[in-house]
């Protein structure tokens, strides 16, 4: 006996149960999660500063000591006076014949520097130096090479004796050197371990138609 089956229908029937049921499903998860309360949350845990335990009597006196002070500044350094320089300066040719009647006329030198040693017993400190030295010109004298003489120099700085240390060989060009230092040159006064002035000798160098040499200071 042939039965006639309608798998049409049940393909439909059981399509849309289906779709039915998932309708059903998409609407009631959602609610049933609503009804369910979620869990209480936990308060947030709160840090708490824990005092520190006392340490050692020892380390807190070392911790309450004040800081030393800072140490001084270093001294400052003492400027050093700069000495004054020699100025070369050149006899003028006019100048000339004048110390030339003065040389020949001059009297004789010392014999030694004990007419002016009234340094009641000073102990040099600075010797003097030399602030101006006047050359003779060249070309003015026949004579040519170098003499040196010998100056006391003062307290104030004035020449009061010459003496002739290197000679020319010649009594006038001698004198003329002797007449030109005291005249025309300049100097300061040596002092002592106090810093006062005192009486001192002073060598000088006079070119005559040669090269100037350093002057001693």
């Amino acid at each position: 006996m042939h039965y006639r089956t309608h798998w049409r229908l049940a393909f439909v029937l059981a399509f849309f149960f289906h779709l039915v049921v998932w309708l059903v499903l998409m609407l009631l998860i959602p609610m049933v999660f609503k009804m369910i309360e979620p869990p209480p949350q936990e308060d947030p845990m709160e840090w708490v500063d824990i005092a520190e335990a006392p340490g050692d009597p020892q380390e807190e006196q070392q911790e309450q000591q004040p800081e030393p002070p800072p140490p001084p500044p270093p001294p400052a350094e003492e400027q050093v006076e700069e000495e004054p320089a020699v100025v070369e300066a050149e006899l003028p040719e006019e100048a000339t014949t004048e110390l030339l009647k003065e040389a020949e006329n001059m009297t004789d030198e010392p014999k030694d520097n004990t007419l002016h040693s009234s340094n009641n017993g000073q102990q040099m400190g600075q010797p003097g130096k030399i602030l101006l030295a006047v050359q003779p010109p060249k070309g003015g004298l026949s004579y040519k090479g170098r003499i040196t003489v010998s100056a006391h120099v003062g307290k104030d700085g004035t020449v009061m004796s010459t003496k002739i240390k290197v000679s020319s060989g010649n009594d006038i060009y001698d004198n003329f050197a002797r007449s030109l230092v005291q005249s025309q040159w300049k100097f300061q006064p040596a002092t002592d371990t106090k810093g006062e002035p005192m009486e001192s000798n002073i060598m000088c160098t006079l070119a005559f138609n040669v090269p100037v040499k350093r002057q001693m200071r």
